[in-house]
């Protein structure tokens, strides 16, 4: 969905690699299982790490399997379908279709809408089978929505809401209620919803759509100005949700995917930081 959320390949170990890419491979497998072959394109890297700590966290026993991809002739490891990783699946496709939905209601062009068209007897069927899920993901974009329209300045009032989105979510999805768990969640959502804010800026200004950002500092005239005028208000408020989500991540206690789980919290959402923080352009589709 977004893929701001993901590990420092450099630093993971072999197993772990093979961990997280059979989490992916899993994921998209199991999205053409449920739901066909078409919004496969829906597996997303933010998605691998939630499934990869729900898992974990939940203790869910993991099964691999060596299946073929449409994609690639070669057998690839994949986790197999469990209860948990099905609702994950149908909760990523819910998420997906609200992305649509939104880019669509923002102006988005032929392709936002044929994406929505696309995804949209998918997500029927994922609003039936998770009524849940879904009453928390439009309830929370539709606090959004509210707050574009009336140019809110405050960011972390408006990152509030798809901070709560994804607290609501993680924990519905394993049905705990885990304050650690819900607080980490939450500033894993509210680093997502700043990081592409940030990653959209430009974007967002050309085309005079809503950027929380923006309606905060104001004085923009290029990204490369934005962000080297606001350095330091930036760098702060980055800071201090990442400080935040590793201190609720440090209170939990996870076991199989622990490495990783840290790769991905203490470098990765520090390292997309620097990315965002330096680059002049939009960041590219990571590839792992």
């Amino acid at each position: 969905m977004y893929g701001y959320v993901v590990p420092v390949k450099a630093e993971l170990g072999q197993a772990d690699f093979c961990l997280y890419r059979a989490f992916y491979c899993g994921i998209c497998k199991s999205i053409g299982k449920m739901f066909g072959q078409s919004p496969r394109f829906t597996t997303n890297y933010d998605m691998v790490f939630l499934s990869v700590l729900l898992h974990d966290y939940k203790k869910q026993e993991v099964e691999f399997a060596n299946e073929r991809c449409v994609c690639n002739p070669r057998k690839k490891t994949v986790v197999r379908r469990n209860a948990l990783f099905d609702k994950i699946v149908a909760a990523n496709i819910i998420l997906s279709y609200a992305k649509a939905d939104d880019d669509v209601i923002d102006g988005g062009g032929i392709k936002k809408k044929a994406a929505r068209r696309m995804l949209k007897k998918h997500y029927l069927k994922a609003a039936r089978m998770l009524p849940e899920a879904n009453d928390i993901v439009f309830s929370q974009y539709e606090k959004l929505r509210a707050h574009e329209e009336a140019n809110t300045a405050g960011v972390d009032k408006v990152a509030d809401c798809f901070a709560v989105m994804m607290q609501k979510l993680g924990l519905f999805l394993i049905g705990e209620t885990d304050e650690n768990l819900g607080k980490l969640l939450y500033n894993v959502g509210k680093f997502v919803y700043i990081a592409d804010a940030l990653d959209d800026v430009t974007e967002d200004f050309k085309k005079k759509r809503y950027n929380p950002l923006i309606a905060q500092f104001g004085n923009f005239d290029n990204r490369k100005q934005f962000i080297e005028d606001n350095k330091s208000a930036l760098t702060f408020m980055f800071a201090g949700t990442v400080n935040r989500a590793i201190e609720c991540f440090n209170k939990l206690t996870f076991t199989g995917a622990s490495d990783l789980l840290s790769n991905i919290i203490y470098k990765g959402l520090r390292g997309k930081c620097g990315e965002l923080l330096g680059s002049e352009k939009k960041l590219p589709l990571p590839k792992i």
